[in-house]
């Protein structure tokens, strides 16, 4: 799986689920999980489809770490207004 495929999908939760940001969230529990592997502080550019998820790749891969980013700030923007928008 690529890893920047992440934030996509987390788009696409908050218009099926607008109210689930924790679920949204949940999406990016096992790319967080690598910001301590290889690449410290960075994320992996794909990983296993199937647990437990190993990176492979390059061990630092700027649109991973993007699209994870702005997913984090998107879930936490949701939750601080109430909202998904």
């Amino acid at each position: 799986m690529w890893g920047w495929l992440a934030g996509p999908f987390v788009d696409a939760w908050l218009k099926l689920y607008p109210d689930d940001r924790i679920g949204a969230r949940a999406a990016l529990d096992g790319l967080m999980a690598d910001l301590n592997e290889a690449g410290v502080g960075t994320l992996s550019e794909i990983f296993d489809a199937e647990p437990p998820y190993t990176a492979r790749g390059c061990i630092a891969q700027a649109w991973t770490v993007a699209e994870a980013l702005r997913s984090w700030i998107l879930t936490e923007r949701a939750d601080r207004r109430g909202n998904q928008n």
